[in-house]
């Protein structure tokens, strides 16, 4: 037999590498199950809010059932609707000029062009403007109509699950467990203080926008509501998305750079002061352990990943705090040093 220390290193070593071998094999399956569990989870999500907005009409506004959950349902629905139809008509609108847009890329270029010869590099203006006529506009369009048809298919499976859900369940109970009501608590401080700061965000950008009478300005806006979701990288994308567009109607005037001088004031004040002052340590997680779940679920779940990050990763600390062998683990998430 083994004397009790070195049987006390061997089993904490045999544990490490367990656990080690655990997490490889449960993240093979996060990827290999990616296509069903996106939806799945999503699904999740928006069930647990219209289950608690269904009860919440009931008990505040004394709705019957059948009209609180399909006053839920329409809201949804409108929500999403109106997301569809600000995309397909900015996109629209953007495509309507799609040529003036492309001469005045022309002209740039020209201008650059002669600028350059004054320092004694010379280019051949012909040849450039020759390649922005044969831009591949529409293999792009192609391509963005396969992401929206890849979209679509997940909206697809989401509505499938939402149904068997809404079908499995007539009437929603309040929840009484101590470690689902944690998490439902923390992910709901979360996403209503994610849901105002991004709706303020959105709405800032399309001030801006529609003021300054930028093309797209309402799907930009868009964009700036759900990037606001992705923490830290999503206020940078936000701003760097309207650049090109930005370039093709004004060039590098004064106007481009005050546009996105105001586009990245916006996002630094809802998301460096704005947000914490209300958020809080609602999630109770260091911005070290954020920053490693957004780029963990991004390289396992992409884009849908980096929007679930930190409601997974919090649900997830609120689990591994609850169970004793675990309890370090999410002790570390949340920024403090095991006991």
């Amino acid at each position: 037999m083994l004397p009790d220390k070195s049987t006390y290193y061997y089993l904490k070593t045999t544990a490490l590498c367990l656990t080690i071998i655990a997490a490889g094999v449960v993240t093979a399956f996060l990827v290999y199950t990616k296509a069903l569990l996106i939806p799945l989870v999503i699904s999740i999500f928006l069930y647990t809010i219209l289950a608690q907005t269904t009860l919440y009409l009931r008990q505040k506004f004394h709705f019957p059932q059948w009209l609180a959950l399909t006053t839920s349902i329409v809201l949804g629905a409108s929500f999403f609707t109106a997301v569809i139809l600000f995309t397909v008509t900015s996109v629209g609108q953007f495509l309507q000029g799609a040529e003036t847009y492309r001469q005045n890329l022309i002209t740039t270029a020209g201008d650059l062009v002669a600028r350059l010869q004054h320092y004694g590099i010379t280019l051949d203006q012909t040849f450039i403007e020759n390649y922005i006529r044969e831009l591949p506009i529409f293999n792009w369009l192609k391509n963005f109509g396969g992401k929206l048809f890849s979209v679509v298919s997940n909206i697809t499976l989401i509505v499938l699950f939402m149904t068997f859900f809404l079908l499995g369940s007539k009437k929603p109970r309040p929840i009484t467990n101590p470690t689902i009501k944690e998490m439902l608590a923390n992910v709901s401080v979360y996403l209503s203080v994610k849901l105002m700061a991004s709706l303020i965000t959105g709405l800032l950008v399309a001030f801006i926008l529609l003021g300054f009478q930028v093309k797209m300005a309402v799907l930009f806006a868009l964009f700036a509501f759900l990037l606001n979701f992705i923490p830290s990288v999503g206020s940078i994308v936000s701003v760097i998305l309207p650049v090109p567009v930005l370039f093709l109607q004004y060039n590098f005037s004064p106007t481009f750079f005050i546009i996105i001088g105001l586009l990245a004031a916006s996002e630094f004040i809802i998301g460096n002061l704005v947000e914490p002052r209300f958020l809080g340590e609602g999630m109770d997680l260091h911005p070290v352990a954020v920053v490693g779940s957004l780029i963990f679920w991004s390289l396992v779940w992409g884009v849908p990943g980096a929007f679930l990050s930190v409601p997974l990763t919090a649900s997830l600390k609120i689990i591994l705090g609850k169970i004793k062998q675990t309890r370090p683990v999410a002790e570390i998430l949340a920024g403090r040093l095991p006991h």
